[in-house]
């Protein structure tokens, strides 16, 4: 991967912002998809919203393991998934989970709009706070509804420093391109991206991180997906200064189309 160095961002004060009327750069905007999370509105087959598997029949509320590779039809006790005070915590913990041939000892969860809530462009943003540890994985990210890859927008990701992120488009073209940014660790920040035929604008607290052209496969809907990842190539291994349970704390994700 490519990544550009940007300046650290501090998050801004104040409780759950309204939602918007403009973009960053002053485009005028259309809400299509909110969420606040007062209830957990889970999918069902016909109604709710958030998809707690990945694709067909791997459920991921409480089965991301010590990979991102995603475990298929494990049933454990508790629950990825919690509110406080508005506020969804998706927690990865240990487990003793063990399967012919493998060993899954940490569970977490995934939340997925694939069955009810994709879009061809738009602004998308997430309020959240992010886990700090070894081996931790927190991202917000979006995937063709077509169940086609790549292309992949990563709106933003950490790696176990939740002071250091990155924001990344994948495409078949060429590299994944992405940017880096430093940010206030154990505060929530406003983390998005604008998405149109030219461009993609990655914001944070609603300044500008960087940008990149809209590569060709990347013009067709995407769906929204928010998770806590333990372990991987990429992050590593947690290790004694992990503290676990760890807790992606989400306010709000929502979605905007742009004004003609």
């Amino acid at each position: 991967m490519v990544f550009t160095f940007r300046k650290p961002f501090a998050a801004r004060d104040g409780a759950e912002a309204s939602p918007l009327q403009t973009a960053p750069d002053g485009r005028r905007l259309t809400l299509v998809f909110a969420d606040d999370f007062h209830t957990f509105r889970r999918w069902t087959g016909n109604r709710g919203i958030w998809c707690t598997t990945l694709g067909e029949g791997f459920r991921v509320d409480q089965d991301l393991a010590d990979t991102p590779a995603l475990v298929p039809g494990l049933t454990v006790g508790g629950d990825a998934f919690s509110l406080e005070r508005g506020i969804l915590e998706i927690t990865a913990r240990p487990s003793a989970i063990e399967r012919v041939g493998a060993n899954y000892p940490y569970v977490s969860g995934l939340i997925s709009t694939q069955p009810s809530f994709s879009q061809t462009y738009g602004y998308f943003e997430m309020r959240a706070e992010l886990p700090q540890g070894k081996g931790l994985w927190p991202a917000f990210w979006m995937l063709p509804k077509d169940g086609g890859w790549p292309p992949e927008i990563d709106i933003v990701e950490s790696i176990g420093d939740a002071g250091h992120v990155y924001m990344t488009a994948h495409s078949k073209f060429g590299k994944a391109q992405g940017i880096e940014a430093d940010i206030t660790a154990n505060m929530f920040h406003t983390f998005a991206v604008s998405w149109d035929h030219r461009a993609l604008i990655w914001y944070i607290d609603g300044t500008e991180a960087g940008r990149m052209r809209t590569s060709d496969d990347l013009h067709k809907p995407m769906y929204l997906l928010a998770n806590l990842a333990v372990g991987g190539r990429w992050p590593g291994v947690p290790d004694a200064t992990t503290r676990f349970p760890a807790k992606l704390m989400i306010d709000y994700i929502r979605a905007y189309r742009f004004k003609t």
